[in-house]
C-alpha cells in the first residue's frame, strides 16, 4: 500500500491532479526557507502554471472554470463591478435570467474555505466561475482600461493640454515683446542680448563649477555587505518594466543582461511591455524567456509612448517596488538590492531612487564622446548635487527604482508627456515626497550618428517643455508647494537651458561676424560701453570654463579621459544641441505626443566595454 504524505488545501488538490509527491514535498520545504506559499513557489518556478493550479480548484469544487480573455466584466463608466481586490474578485461578468454570475480567483490559501463554502451553499456555487488572478486583473485593467489615470485623477497634471488659457497669452505678449524688440537700435539689441546671455553663462559656469566640486568625493558605486548576500534574507517583491519597440536585434543581449540581475528570481518578475504590431520583436524573444520574465503585449491606443506602455505595465504589476530598463541598458547585478536597501533605510517619503548611467561607447564618434560627457556631468554631478541641496530634479528616463504605493497616488506616469522621467521627478516633490540617488550604474548605449542623436535629443527638449509648461501653468501653486528656492532652481535648470541654446547660435555668427569684419561693431559709447562689452565677454568666458572643468572632472572619474579636443569642440556641440531644441519648438508645436524613436544594438564597441565589467563588484 503507498502511504501519501498529509497535504492540505492546494497542495491536496495539486496531488489529486497527479502532481508527485516529491515535487510537492520539496516546494513545501523550499517555499518556507523564503516565506510565500508552497503553491506560489511552484508557480513563481514553472513548474506548474498558474491556470492548472486554478482548474483543478475548480474541478475540485465543481464549478466551471474560465480561462484569460473567456470573460469581460460588467462595468460602468468603464469601471468594472467588482466587490474584492483586483488580483481575486469577485469580479461581475454577467447577469441571467435567474442571478448574476460572478469570476473569483481566491488566494492559495483560501481555497479549503472555497470549497467548504460553495459545498454549504449550492445556490452560490451556480453564481461562480473560477479564474486565475492575472485574467482578472487583465479584465479590470485592459478590457475596461479608462482613457487614462493621471488625466482623470490629476489633469492639472497632465501634459494633454499644452498651455493653460493665462500662459498662452503670456507667450503671446512674451512675443510681441520680442518682435518690438527687434526694432530697437541695434546697438541696445546687442547689449541687451550680451548682458542676458553674460548672465546666463555665469549662473550656469557658477552650478556647473559648484556641482563638480561638491560631488567630488561622492562614491559612483557602493559595495553591498556581505551579509547582504545571505540566501535567507526575504528580499521584497521587485517588478521591472522594460518598455520596446522594434527593438529585436538587441533582445539576447537584453535579456542576458537581465538575467545577471542578483536578485531571488522568487521575488522578482521581468515584463516585456511590446507594441500590439510589433511582432518581430515579440518572436525574437521566444526561447529566452525565464520563468519569472513575461511578454506583455500593450493594445493600441493613443498616443503610442513609452509612458502609455509603463502605465499599462503598472497595472498588471505586483512588486513592492518598480523599476524601468530601457533595451540598451546593463545595469550593474546588485542594483536592485541596493535600491531594497535603500528603500528600507530611508524615509516613508522616499518615493524614487535615481541610478547613475553612463556610456559605455564613449570612443565610437564625435557624438557618443559628447553625449558620455554630458551624461558623466548629470548623473555623475549635476543631479547629486541637486540632492545634497534637497531640490527637485528631473528623473533619468531608466533605472528610476520607485516605491509602487507613492507612484499610484501621484498618478503614475503621463502618457503625454514624452519625458515622462522629467515631469516625475518634479511632481514627486510637488506631492511632497523624495527623490534620492542611487549609488549604482547602469550602462546605456550612446546614439553614433548626427539623426539619431538628433531625433533623440530634440524629443527630450520637446518633453522638457512640456514639464515646464505643466509645472508653471499655476506659478503660485508650485511655489507654495516646493518653495520659492527649489522652484528657481528647477526652473533655471531646464529655463536656463533652454535660454542659452536660443541665443548660442546667434552668439557665435555675431562673433564671427565681428571678428572677420563681415559685421560692423555696434557703437561702444567710448570707455563704459568697452568695458561693459569686456565684462560681458568675461562672463560668457566664465560659462564655458566652468563647463570644461565639470566635464574633464566627470569624464576622468568615470574613466573616459577626456582630451582637450573634447573640451574645445564643447562650443561645436552646443550648436547642435541648439538645432536639436529649434526642431523641438517645432515639434511641440505641432506635434506634441510624437515620440520620436531611438534605435539601439548599432554599437560595435559596447561589446568589448561590457566584457571588462562582466565582474562587477557593486
Amino acid at each position: 500500500m503507498v502511504v501519501h504524505e498529509s497535504y492540505s488545501g492546494e497542495l491536496e488538490i495539486l496531488r489529486q491532479r497527479g502532481i508527485a509527491d516529491s515535487a510537492l514535498s520539496a516546494a513545501r520545504r523550499e517555499a518556507e526557507k523564503i516565506g510565500i506559499s508552497a503553491a506560489e513557489y511552484l508557480v513563481k518556478r514553472a513548474i506548474v502554471s498558474e491556470a492548472a493550479i486554478y482548474s483543478a480548484l475548480a474541478e475540485h469544487c465543481g464549478v466551471p472554470f474560465v480561462p484569460e480573455m473567456g470573460f469581460r466584466p460588467q462595468s460602468v463608466n468603464s469601471i468594472p463591478l467588482g466587490l474584492g481586490s483586483l488580483d481575486n474578485g469577485p469580479l461581475l461578468v454577467g447577469v441571467s435570467a435567474t442571478s448574476p454570475h460572478y469570476v473569483i480567483a481566491p488566494a492559495y490559501s483560501q481555497f479549503t474555505q472555497v470549497r467548504a463554502h460553495l459545498q454549504k451553499f449550492p445556490d452560490l456555487a451556480g453564481q461562480i466561475r473560477i479564474s486565475t488572478p492575472s485574467a482578472i486583473r487583465h479584465a479590470s485593467t485592459v478590457m475596461n482600461a479608462p482613457s487614462g489615470d493621471l488625466e482623470s485623477r490629476f489633469p492639472e497634471f497632465s501634459a494633454k493640454v499644452r498651455f493653460s488659457r493665462t500662459q498662452f497669452v503670456t507667450f503671446a505678449v512674451a512675443f510681441l515683446a520680442f518682435l518690438v524688440g527687434l526694432l530697437m537700435p541695434k546697438a541696445v539689441l546687442f547689449y541687451g542680448l550680451s548682458s542676458l546671455f553674460s548672465m546666463a553663462c555665469i549662473l550656469t559656469g557658477l552650478a556647473r563649477w559648484q556641482s563638480a566640486r561638491a560631488t567630488e568625493d561622492d562614491s559612483l558605486d557602493l559595495v553591498l555587505p556581505v551579509a547582504l548576500t545571505s540566501p535567507l534574507i526575504r528580499w521584497p517583491a521587485y517588478t521591472v518594466l522594460v518598455p520596446l519597440y522594434r527593438e529585436a536585434r538587441i533582445v539576447p543581449e537584453l535579456v542576458e543582461g537581465l538575467r545577471r540581475l542578483d536578485y531571488p528570481t522568487s521575488r522578482l518578475e521581468i515584463k516585456f511591455l511590446l507594441e500590439k504590431e510589433d511582432k518581430e520583436t515579440r518572436e525574437a524573444f521566444a526561447g529566452h524567456l525565464d520563468p519569472h520574465m513575461h511578454v506583455v503585449v500593450v493594445p493600441d491606443g493613443f498616443p503610442r509612448t513609452k509612458p502609455r506602455a509603463l502605465a499599462y505595465g503598472l497595472e498588471l504589476a505586483q512588486g513592492e517596488f518598480i523599476t524601468i530598463f530601457d533595451a540598451e541598458d546593463q545595469p550593474q547585478p546588485d542594483q536592485l538590492k541596493k535600491a531594497a536597501l535603500f528603500f528600507s533605510l530611508g524615509p516613508k517619503e522616499l518615493a524614487c531612487l535615481q541610478a547613475r548611467l553612463a556610456i559605455d561607447n564613449f570612443d565610437e564618434s564625435f557624438f557618443s564622446r559628447q553625449y558620455a560627457l554630458e551624461y558623466a556631468c548629470l548623473f555623475d554631478q549635476l543631479i547629486p548635487w541637486f540632492h545634497q541641496l534637497s531640490w527637485p530634479f528631473p528623473l533619468g528616463g531608466t533605472s528610476n527604482h520607485f516605491r509602487r504605493s507613492i507612484l499610484d497616488s501621484v498618478g503614475g506616469w503621463d502618457k503625454y508627456n514624452v519625458t515622462e522621467d522629467a515631469d516625475l521627478g518634479i511632481r514627486l516633490a510637488r506631492f511632497g515626497y523624495i527623490c534620492g540617488v542611487l549609488p549604482s550604474t547602469t550602462y546605456e548605449e550612446a546614439p553614433l550618428q548626427w539623426r539619431a542623436w538628433l531625433s533623440q535629443r530634440s524629443r527630450w527638449y520637446k518633453g522638457w517643455l512640456q514639464t515646464l509648461c505643466v509645472h508653471l501653468r499655476d506659478p503660485g501653486r508650485t511655489c507654495q508647494e516646493i518653495g520659492l528656492t527649489r522652484l528657481m532652481a528647477i526652473s533655471s535648470m531646464i529655463g536656463g537651458s533652454f535660454f542659452m541654446m536660443a541665443l548660442h547660435p546667434f552668439v557665435v555668427l555675431a562673433c564671427l561676424g565681428y571678428v572677420s569684419g563681415m559685421l560692423p561693431w555696434p557703437s561702444s559709447h567710448g570707455f563704459a560701453g568697452e568695458l561693459y562689452l569686456a565684462l560681458c565677454t568675461c562672463g560668457a568666458l566664465f560659462g564655458y570654463i566652468g563647463a570644461a572643468f565639470a566635464t574633464l572632472r566627470a569624464g576622468r572619474r568615470r574613466g573616459y579621459r577626456p582630451n582637450l579636443s573634447d573640451i574645445a569642440l564643447l562650443p561645436v556641440y552646443w550648436l547642435f544641441t541648439s538645432l536639436a531644441f529649434y526642431r523641438a519648438v517645432w515639434e511641440f508645436a505641432v506635434k506634441p505626443f510624437e515620440w520620436n524613436k531611438t534605435e539601439h544594438g548599432v554599437s560595435r564597441q559596447r561589446a568589448n566595454s561590457r566584457r571588462g565589467k562582466t565582474n562587477w563588484s557593486g
